[in-house]
């Protein structure tokens, strides 16, 4: 293993390497994620054709002892704030996306975020709530998503304290860098 190595694992459980470039990219998103969407995680952009990584697979991100903790902590909770946009995207059907996640892939991205051990009170409400959206995305029918009209029963209960949730992490991000 060679110095700053950095890996995720994937869904075989196969460990795969992380280059700068790859790294580099995931802050883009989360960061553009956070600036784009502070004050309104509820109607959240997270445009599909700019969201195209398996976030998911990134809870799984670790490395060597060059790897910081904080450094770990930023993209694991990153990457939880992106997963929670994407389900905020697919649970409006009037206004959101459900091309953020494609369907097959539910299960797949339900696995990784139950797996993940939060590390303070605020990840674990971020992934309950990302638990929730997935729920809520895959008990979704094809005539539910076609309909403008659908509202899911549970919708209300996902949204309630969502922009408070959001707010306050990327609120804490900033004013840590601002430290």
């Amino acid at each position: 293993m060679k110095e700053g190595y950095k890996f995720i694992k994937s869904p075989d459980g196969k460990e795969r390497e992380i280059d700068w470039e790859e790294l580099n990219q995931l802050k883009k998103d989360i960061l553009w994620i956070y600036d784009e969407n502070f004050g309104d995680i509820i109607s959240v952009f997270a445009p599909d054709y700019s969201f195209k990584s398996n976030y998911w697979e990134y809870l799984t991100l670790d490395g060597d002892k060059w790897f910081y903790d904080e450094e770990k902590a930023f993209y694991h909770l990153g990457c939880l704030m992106v997963l929670l946009c994407c389900c905020s995207e697919y649970v409006d059907i009037a206004s959101g996306s459900q091309d953020v996640f494609e369907r097959d892939n539910l299960p797949v991205i339900k696995k990784y975020v139950k797996e993940y051990q939060p590390r303070n009170e605020s990840e674990k409400l971020i992934k309950e709530k990302v638990l929730l959206g997935l729920s809520i995305a895959s008990s979704m029918t094809p005539e539910n998503l076609m309909n403008n009209e659908f509202v899911h029963k549970r919708t209300s209960e996902y949204y309630k304290g969502l922009n408070e949730l959001g707010n306050k992490i990327i609120k804490n991000y900033y004013e840590e860098k601002l430290k």
